[in-house]
């Protein structure tokens, strides 16, 4: 794919952004009203450009959170629409997993819940007029493709070197997901080190060891490079109650702590 081939590199998504830039100027409303925005705001003492600045210098900016009313909805949302996990075939529910099994006695990673755009707290969220402000100050343009995951993990009973080898997002790797983009986080369920927390390498995002600007995929062996390239001070560790949220460019080395115990729900929305 050609946005995967040139969306990793920094001097690419510039230049595109700076060309999609040009492209909306004159008819910047139309694009944003193709986003149909809501009229007022979750989020209204965000700064738009102070986030999309620590975006730009450290790949995440700090301070969404969902009500307590929002988060019961998109959790029951979860619990109630079934889920699956690529790379298998067949659907299942959340309560159909036991100590990270299903009934055949198949371990489970991940289950991505069916169709979460259909949630409509869900829509509301990628809709609100301050967050997408936040999209167009970082991206430098409106965006024109919105992507949505909720996402199940699961704690397993696997050595973590084992389950390292089968579920790549537990390893160090970055995402190129479009020609230019950024994603929203909300934690649905109280996360930690013990419970999924989602790991990052601040600043990652503007320079990258040479050799891992021709692959993102996720490599057990990357992770020591990466703590040595930028410095174990480097690596922030994202710990939040139910309802916590954030922005990040997911081009920035990253990973998922495996689950020691329980099972958490994350909200994503990309925007690109």
């Amino acid at each position: 794919d050609l946005h995967r081939t040139f969306g990793r590199f920094k001097q690419f998504r510039s230049a595109y952004s700076y060309y999609q830039n040009g492209c909306q100027r004159k008819l910047s409303a139309h694009y944003r009203n193709q986003l149909t925005p809501r009229p007022t705001s979750d989020f209204e003492h965000i700064d738009a450009e102070d986030y999309a600045r620590n975006l730009r210098t450290r790949g995440v900016s700090f301070g969404f959170s969902l009500s307590p009313e929002d988060i019961a909805a998109v959790y029951r949302y979860a619990c109630e629409t079934p889920c699956h996990e690529p790379g298998h075939e067949g659907e299942f529910y959340v309560d159909d997993v036991q100590n990270g099994q299903l009934k055949g006695g198949r371990f489970v990673f991940r289950g991505l819940v069916n169709h979460p755009e259909r949630c409509p707290v869900v829509e509301r969220m990628a809709q609100d007029p301050m967050l997408l402000e936040v999209v167009r100050r970082y991206l430098r343009y409106w965006p024109m493709r919105l992507t949505y995951h909720l996402s199940w993990s699961f704690a397993v009973d696997i050595p973590e070197q084992e389950q390292k080898k089968v579920y790549p997002p537990l390893n160090y790797h970055y995402d190129v997901a479009g020609y230019n983009f950024m994603t929203t986080y909300f934690y649905i369920t109280d996360i930690d080190a013990d419970t999924g927390a989602h790991v990052m390498i601040e600043r990652s995002l503007n320079q990258k060891p040479f050799n891992t600007l021709f692959t993102s995929g996720a490599a057990a062996q990357l992770a020591q490079q990466v703590l040595d390239y930028y410095g174990a001070d480097s690596e922030t560790v994202i710990e939040g109650k139910a309802g916590f949220g954030f922005v990040q460019d997911p081009s920035c080395f990253h990973r998922l702590s495996p689950l020691k115990k329980g099972r958490r729900l994350l909200l994503q929305i990309r925007y690109s």
